[in-house]
């Protein structure tokens, strides 16, 4: 015949407790979570916007726009080539970025 040990009486005590409902349904994420601050991104595509349009005759390397903006040079490309692809910006023959004119 086996002896009841202490750990059985704690085994007993915990089949014992009831579990309530989650309050929010447990729902699986079927899409990436945004890591990204859009506010400041936009703010970021505005000010960079705002340099050139103020500036029409502004041509500016990846190095001097990275240095203007503070932004890294490989964040700068990404978004300046973007705004390229998005016709608001150009790039020379030389590799500078200028405001894309616009016909009046």
């Amino acid at each position: 015949m086996m002896k009841a040990s202490h750990t059985d009486a704690r085994l007993s005590k915990i089949n014992d407790i009831s579990f309530k409902a989650l309050a929010a349904p447990v729902v699986p994420r079927s899409f990436p979570v945004e890591r990204r601050d859009i506010l400041a991104r936009r703010a970021l595509l505005h000010r960079i916007c705002g340099e050139f349009d103020e500036m029409p005759g502004t041509a500016l390397t990846l190095a001097q726009a990275s240095r203007l903006f503070g932004l890294s040079s490989d964040v700068c490309d990404r978004i300046l080539k973007g705004l390229v692809n998005d016709g608001r910006l150009w790039r020379t023959a030389d590799g500078r970025f200028r405001r894309r004119l616009v016909a009046a």
